[in-house]
């Protein structure tokens, strides 16, 4: 049994391919280059669906503003002198009429549509120095 698995094994002759090295970096090349480009997509639709939200989140909070009296209560700043004695009552007069969720949301969307950007930028700039080798 073994001297017929020798004579098998001598009897195949391995020879290497010698496009086998350009071939596997040629498949890790096409594989990096697929994984860029769903990542730009994926980065674009992601920045694209934030920007489209913003409209809508900056709308309600410019009428949150409206509703919460803010533009009122900021006002008196230019209108009024006594302010300046009762500044710490004002601050918080301020602080309390501010919409915080409508910020916080709009400032999230903000936040997320400019990171967005970054990464398709960085995975644009990766693509095109993947296609220069």
């Amino acid at each position: 049994m073994e001297q017929k698995l020798a004579k098998a094994f001598q009897a195949i002759r391995y020879e290497i391919n010698s496009d086998l090295s350009e071939n596997i970096w040629q498949a890790i090349v096409l594989r990096d280059r697929h994984i860029a480009r769903i990542k730009l997509w994926a980065f674009s639709i992601i920045g694209l669906v934030s920007f489209i939200g913003l409209i809508p989140v900056l709308k309600i909070m410019l009428s949150d503003l409206t509703q919460s009296g803010f533009y009122e209560y900021l006002s008196l700043i230019f209108s009024s002198g006594s302010i300046i004695t009762y500044w710490k009552d004002f601050l918080l007069l301020i602080a309390e009429s501010l919409p915080v969720i409508s910020i916080i949301s709009s400032l999230t969307l903000i936040f997320i549509f400019f990171l967005s950007i970054r990464y398709a930028l960085k995975q644009i700039i990766k693509g095109q120095l993947m296609l220069s080798f």
